[in-house]
Formats: C-alpha cells, sequence, structure tokens
C-alpha cells in the first residue's frame, strides 16, 4: 500500500482534496474506482493534522503518514527541534524510531544516525519520508531495539529511547519498567554502548522517581509547548549526578520561557508570604510540573508567596520577565452574583482554580460567570485565608 500512495496521481488526489468532508470522500469513493480511498482519505486527515504539529513535513513534497496513533504520539517539530538542540556527535541511534520525527530532527546534530524500529510498516514510510526530507545521513533498520544492542560493534555518542506507553489491551502506561522496551532492565546495555542517553518520557510520570529509578541524571527537561506540558527528557552522560539541573522550558511560538533550578536547592528555599497585593504571578506549566515552586519566587527578589501551599507570588509592584503569566489585581470579590454584577456587567470571566475549596465548575454554577472575555477571576488563598481575585493579564 505503502507503493500505491507513492504514486502522482495519489498524492496530487490528496493534495487537490485535502478540505474535502472525509466522510463526503467516502461516499463518493464510487466515483473514483482506481483510488485506494479508504487509505486516501486517512492521509488526508493525517496531513491535516500535520499541518500545526509538523509544518516542515506538511509541506514536503509525497511524504507519507503512518495510522493516527503514530502521528498523535510522536514529538512535534517544535519539540522534536528542542531535543536536538541539547545534543551534537558524530554517531545517534534512534532505538524506538516510530513515525521518524525525533530521528530526522535529531539526525541535524550528528554526522551519522540510525533510525531503528521493529514495525515493517514503520520502517517503510520513514524510509520513503527521509528520502522526500532529504536526510541522506540517515539509515533505517528494521530491528528489536535490544537485539540492535547486542549487535553494536562500536560505543556511539548518543542512543535515544521514546518508549512506547501502551500496556495489555492498548491501555496507557507511564513508568519506564512498563514501557516497550523495559528501559531500566536495559540501561546497562545502554550505557556500555552510548556516551550518552537521551529517554523521552510521559509528562505523566513522576520526576523524582524516576531519577531514582535510572540512578544518576545529568539533566531533566520538562518541555511545554504553549503552557501544556508534552514531555520529560532525562540525559544521562559522564557528567551525571544524584541532583541534577532540572531545566523547565515553555516554548511560545520564536521564544522560549526557561527556567532551572535543583532539587537540593528547592528544598533549601525560604520562601517570605504576603498577603495579595498590586501583582499576582502563576509559575508556567513546566515550572509547576518540575516541582520549582519556591526556587521560581526566590529568584525574583520582591516576590511574595501567597501561602504554603498556593504556588502564586505576589508583589506591589510589576516584575518583569517572570516565567509564567502575570496579572494585575483590580479589586477583590464576593460569591454573590449582586455585588459580581456590579464589578463584572456582563457576567463573564476566565476562572483559575489555586488551593481553594471550590472547583471552576462549582464557582460557575454558583455565581453564573460564563467563559471568556478579557477578565480573570483567581479563586485561590493567601495567608488570611481563600479570597477571589478580579484580575487583567498583563
Amino acid at each position: 500500500m505503502i507503493t500505491e500512495l507513492q504514486k502522482t496521481e495519489i498524492q496530487e488526489f490528496i493534495q487537490d482534496h485535502l478540505y474535502d468532508d472525509p466522510a463526503s470522500l467516502m461516499l463518493r469513493a464510487h466515483n473514483y474506482p482506481h483510488m485506494p480511498m479508504r487509505e486516501v482519505v486517512e492521509q488526508i486527515q493525517s496531513k491535516r493534522k500535520a499541518k500545526s504539529k509538523l509544518p516542515q513535513w506538511f509541506e514536503a513534497t509525497g511524504v507519507i503518514y503512518p495510522p493516527t496513533l503514530s502521528l498523535e504520539q510522536c514529538s512535534s517539530q517544535k519539540t522534536a527541534e528542542y531535543k536536538a538542540s541539547l545534543v551534537r556527535g558524530k554517531t545517534m541511534v534512534d532505538l524506538t524510531g516510530g513515525m521518524g520525527v525525533d530521528t530526522f530532527y535529531l539526525s541535524r546534530s550528528f554526522e551519522n544516525s540510525h533510525y531503528v524500529e521493529r514495525h515493517e510498516n514503520l520502517v517503510a514510510i520513514a524510509g520513503h519520508n527521509f528520502k522526500c526530507l532529504q536526510a541522506d545521513t540517515i539509515h533505517t533498520h528494521q530491528h528489536q531495539a535490544e537485539q540492535f544492542l547486542k549487535e553494536l560493534d562500536k560505543k556511539v555518542d548518543l542512543i535515544y529511547l521514546d518508549p512506547a506507553r501502551r500496556g495489555a489491551h492498548n491501555s496507557k502506561v507511564v513508568r519506564f519498567e512498563d514501557c516497550e522496551p523495559d528501559v531500566i532492565a536495559l540501561l546497562p546495555m545502554l550505557r556500555n554502548h552510548s556516551e550518552s542517553l537521551l529517554i523521552k518520557a510521559s509528562p505523566m510520570l513522576d520526576i523524582k522517581g524516576a531519577i531514582n529509578d535510572l540512578g544518576e541524571v545529568t539533566a531533566v527537561h520538562v518541555v511545554a509547548d504553549r503552557n501544556e506540558v508534552k514531555e520529560l527528557l532525562f540525559l544521562i552522560n559522564a557528567d551525571a549526578s544524584a541532583n541534577p539541573v532540572v531545566h523547565s522550558v515553555n516554548l511560545r511560538g520564536e521564544e522560549a520561557e526557561a527556567f532551572s533550578f535543583d532539587y537540593a536547592s528547592e528544598e533549601e528555599v525560604l520562601p517570605h508570604f504576603g498577603t495579595a497585593s498590586g501583582f499576582i504571578y502563576e509559575p508556567n506549566a513546566a515550572i509547576l510540573k518540575a516541582g520549582g515552586f519556591k526556587s521560581a519566587g526566590a529568584q525574583f527578589p520582591g516576590l511574595l508567596k501567597l501561602h504554603a501551599n498556593t504556588h502564586l507570588y505576589t508583589s506591589a509592584e510589576l516584575v518583569e520577565n517572570f516565567p509564567g503569566r502575570s496579572f494585575q489585581v483590580v479589586d477583590t470579590l464576593q460569591m454573590n452574583k449582586k455585588q459580581l454584577r456590579k464589578k463584572l456587567p456582563e457576567l463573564k470571566a476566565n476562572i483559575t482554580v489555586r488551593n481553594f475549596p471550590m472547583s471552576v465548575d462549582q464557582i460557575r454554577k454558583k455565581t453564573g460567570l460564563r467563559e471568556g472575555g478579557e477578565d480573570y477571576v483567581i479563586a485561590t488563598q493567601d495567608v488570611n485565608g481563600p479570597l477571589l481575585l478580579h484580575c487583567h493579564r498583563v
């Protein structure tokens, strides 16, 4: 089928009908008897998803897309390019090649790269796409990761793994030992065959637990895209230690909001507390996932933490370049529809809940506030107790 999809007339049909309704195309399949319409529609659906996730692949001529699940699970172009910025050398091996997105972008940092994948159809698709993308330094191998390692006759500069996080009955798994391949069991062999390891993990994984399972780690990268955590990266090389640096990175368009700390320093920070004043600051999702709650505030003089269990900060004067969202406090509010209508005439606001005894849905039900608009309501708790803050984004 891959050979069939490569045909010029099929690729032209996909491009010509890229924004047609897939269901309508299937109903009209009898009009195109020489087209494998089911596979063509799958390609159209996948290519449309790739437009924002993999723009370089979307623009390339002749790229073939794997099943939707592989496209959903693969890295985005932005996160793959970020990985490539972390490493460099002569030879790289991607032991869990999949769709080949990470292999392709990592290969830009190495003279020679090896894509390893056990599934024949994915190997065929990746090999074809690498040619479309003019990535001629990548060598493809249909192999089990463990077997490829056993046959590897020299040490390489980097081994990269993004183990499959699907268990029995296609259920999602998170821990390294539950993934395929089992990273923990494979770790001694991985260390023997590479100068550096880069391991991608689920954003749901417990970072401290993973560091303990892996042994000494050099650095952890918590990568978010527009404030949504997408992946965790564990780098292991000769500089590994029991207290690795943790980098939280929030990719925002062409910019990256970066913040670094380590857990030993985080434990030693003694935050200063205060009541909500002129401005409120919320660390970005990467920092919150990384656990740099106290360190985020400590690096900016003048910030006061609202409460020991409230990961929000406040200051009387605006603090520039805080890694997260900043709000100017307009007023305090009461959980009362009549009072709220005076402050928010349209009864419309974006609600954020942090360390507050009610959920967003509960607040909306009680107050009648609808989603949207330019106003924000932050439901939180400072040293004096629960409060509602009427804010505007800075």
